[in-house]
């Protein structure tokens, strides 16, 4: 049974209660986004470097991102067709660890994995595909951002292990850390890593 409390609240008022209006936009107010949208996003937005990128998992909450992305081509992926209607418009409807099925190799300077790992790819098999898919499909140097939930039952085995093999640890400038923890009861995080 649901707390008291939700009977009592209507469920607009709680979920307005975890947005934000940031740009004539409202976004998801979670500490987890906040740090993506206010520390992670801008770092990549000021680089000559970053100039094609792919958001693997999309949900209603990133409908903005192609704006949040803004000048930098963006593309996303979803294993759910019914996200295609909230996507933009370089969106495909497969699994990331299909990516060379319609990305040719060195296509994207970054990829922002968000959720995926623990919601999904769940093994430390399937963790490893997704991986070499995104490898493949980065260029040499290019960024991966993984944000994935520290806890039982969520957490990616062995990541660094899984990772080390085509990446590196990367100290992303504007966290001047390798990784970022969120204060979430779930213990989100996001690694930073470049492709060899």
């Amino acid at each position: 049974m649901p707390p008291i409390w939700r009977r009592f609240i209507p469920r607009s008022v709680r979920l307005r209660s975890r947005l934000r209006l940031k740009n004539g936009r409202w976004r998801l107010a979670t500490p987890d986004r906040v740090m993506l949208e206010d520390v992670i996003a801008p770092e990549f937005l000021g680089r000559r470097d970053i100039r094609r990128m792919l958001d693997v998992g999309v949900a209603w909450y990133t409908r903005t991102y192609p704006r949040l992305y803004k000048g930098i081509e963006y593309h996303s992926i979803d294993v759910d067709p019914a996200m295609q209607r909230i996507a933009g418009s370089r969106h495909h409807t497969l699994s990331m660890t299909d990516l060379a099925t319609v990305y040719p190799a060195d296509t994207f300077d970054l990829v922002v994995c968000n959720g995926v790992f623990g919601w999904g790819l769940n093994t430390a098999e399937q963790v490893a595909r997704g991986l070499d898919a995104c490898a493949d499909v980065l260029r040499p140097g290019g960024w991966l951002v993984v944000g994935w939930n520290d806890m039982e039952g969520r957490r990616i085995p062995d990541l660094d292990a899984l990772a080390g093999r085509r990446f590196d640890r990367a100290v992303l400038p504007a966290a001047r850390a390798d990784h970022l923890v969120t204060p979430t009861h779930y213990a989100h995080r996001y690694d930073f890593f470049t492709r060899r």
